[in-house]
């Protein structure tokens, strides 16, 4: 398998999650420096404690939206178990055939295989997540949502539409009277992630499901070379490998 990764991009995100993290930390410490040293240095007052108390609490509201911020960049971008990671590591060994699109196309996530292109939208939250009439579920205290790691698991589906539907708009642009397979794939990365999940629009698997079943039920049954190296092209891969000698 080809791996292309937009290294620019990749790391323009990685310094947003790098400057959110550190510049939350700031803000709190500025509030925690206020709360501690703010009589001493003449800044609490019976006058102005209103104002003080005021600021003190703007301070740490736009320090925990930072936090939350830099929480999400960073498991996307900084954390070893970010999602290209996983997929690298998830895909590995897939024939010569696939090409994995990190940050260099339409979406972050993207396969392109001998029969279609698939679109992932990656998940890393633990814990059971369900999924019943059309709507996600993951139990999740208030206090976790603002203090933990994790970033709220919003609604895959929705997301994975609105990444297939950039992936068809360049499909459609770039190879019109072309009607190339096209798919998406819900993945959760996390090993301790335990999916209870009714009948849904989309494949749901564990990363570590998933390349069993690109081989096994979900392998598409492949293009022409010639419909390949299109497709190739319109979403910027390399072209398709040559084929290795046959040895006599």
């Amino acid at each position: 398998m080809k791996v292309v990764i937009n290294e620019r991009k990749y790391r323009r995100m990685a310094l947003i999650g790098r400057v959110a993290l550190f510049g939350s930390l700031g803000i709190l410490l500025v509030g925690l420096l206020l709360t501690l040293f703010g009589p001493q240095l003449g800044l609490l007052t019976p006058d102005n404690s209103g104002v003080f108390f005021a600021l003190y609490l703007v301070i740490l509201l736009v320090g925990l939206i930072a936090s939350r911020i830099g929480f999400y960049y960073g498991n996307r971008y900084l954390a070893a178990t970010r999602p290209d990671v996983v997929l690298r590591e998830s895909l590995k060994g897939l024939e010569r055939k696939y090409a994995l699109m990190l940050f260099a196309g339409p979406t972050n996530y993207l396969l392109i295989e001998p029969g279609g292109v698939t679109v992932f939208v990656v998940r890393t939250q633990d814990g059971k997540i369900s999924y019943r009439d059309g709507k996600w579920k993951r139990r999740e205290s208030l206090l976790r949502f603002w203090f933990g790691r994790d970033e709220p698991l919003g609604d895959p589906t929705e997301d994975l539409n609105e990444e297939l539907q950039k992936v068809q708009r360049v499909l459609n642009e770039q190879l019109p009277t072309l009607k190339i397979p096209l798919r998406g794939i819900i993945v959760f990365s996390h090993p301790r992630a335990v999916l209870d999940i009714e009948p849904s629009p989309f494949v749901v698997l564990r990363a570590d499901e998933l390349k069993d079943y690109l081989r096994g039920e979900g392998k598409l049954k492949e293009l022409p070379a010639s419909i390949q190296r299109k497709v190739r092209k319109a979403l910027g891969a390399p072209d398709l490998p040559r084929p290795e000698p046959v040895s006599v």
